[in-house]
C-alpha cells in the first residue's frame, strides 16, 4: 500500500517567516455563475512538501528543473531520531549505510500536525556535524519533517555535496523503516525549489 507523505498545501498555513505566505482563492466559481471553477494560488516554492534546488543556496547552483530524480526515486530509510534538539552526527552513526542512501528523519516534529499551527521555530533540525557525516556516507538524499533541514551551513553542506532535500514531510503516522519512495518535484524552470508529492511504500523487511 502506498502512503502520501505529503504535507497537503491550504490556505493560511504554517509558512517560514520571510517567505511570502499561502493563499488560495477561486478566481471563477461555477455557483457564482461561471462556467467552470478555476483556483489560484500565491506561495513561496518552499510550502509544506517540496525539494530544495542547489540554487537555494548557491548563487550559480542548478535550479529545481535540473535536479536529478533519480536521487529522489528508490529505497528510502525513515529512521526515528531521539535527540529533542537536533539531529547529530553521533546519534547518526550508529546507522550502518551504502553510498547511495536515502534517510528520512521522523523527529518530535512529526508529535503534531504542524502545518496548522503557527511557524514554530524550536523544530529539530540537522546539525552541521550530521550534514558532514551524510556527505561522507554518499548519502544522496536526505528528508526532514519540518519546513527545513537547518541553517545555511547544513544546508550549504549538502547541496554543494549534490544531496537532494526534501522539507516539509508528513511522517506523523509513517513508522521507522525500509519504504520505496517516489518524490516528483515540479518542473519549474529557474526555481530554487518547488512543490513535491511524495508516496512511499513499505518494503517487507
Amino acid at each position: 500500500m502506498w502512503l502520501d507523505l505529503s504535507t497537503p498545501i491550504s490556505d493560511g498555513m504554517a509558512y517560514w517567516p520571510d517567505n511570502a505566505p499561502v493563499h488560495i482563492k477561486k478566481t471563477l466559481s461555477i455557483q457564482r455563475g461561471d462556467a467552470a471553477n478555476v483556483t489560484e494560488m500565491s506561495l513561496s516554492v518552499h510550502t509544506a512538501t517540496h525539494v530544495d534546488a542547489a540554487l537555494h543556496f548557491l548563487d550559480d547552483g542548478a535550479d529545481v528543473a535540473a535536479l536529478d530524480l533519480n536521487t529522489l526515486i528508490g529505497p528510502a530509510h525513515v529512521v526515528a531520531i531521539q535527540d529533542p534538539h537536533f539531529i547529530t552526527r553521533e546519534e547518526l552513526e550508529g546507522l550502518l549505510l551504502q553510498p547511495g542512501e536515502r534517510l528520512l528523519f521522523k523527529t518530535r516534529n512529526s508529535d503534531q500536525e504542524w502545518a496548522q499551527a503557527p511557524f514554530n521555530p524550536d523544530f529539530v533540525r540537522v546539525r552541521a556535524d550530521a550534514a558532514e557525516w551524510l556527505r561522507e556516507q554518499g548519502v544522496v538524499c536526505v528528508g526532514v519533517d519540518y519546513l527545513s533541514v537547518g541553517p545555511a551551513d547544513t544546508h550549504n553542506i549538502l547541496l554543494k555535496a549534490g544531496i537532494s532535500i526534501i522539507e516539509g514531510l508528513a511522517l506523523q503516522h509513517v513508522e521507522p523503516g525500509l519504504y520505496d519512495m517516489i518524490c516528483l518535484p515540479l518542473k519549474i524552470i529557474g526555481a530554487d525549489g518547488a512543490p513535491a508529492r511524495v508516496i512511499a511504500r513499505k518494503v517487507n523487511e
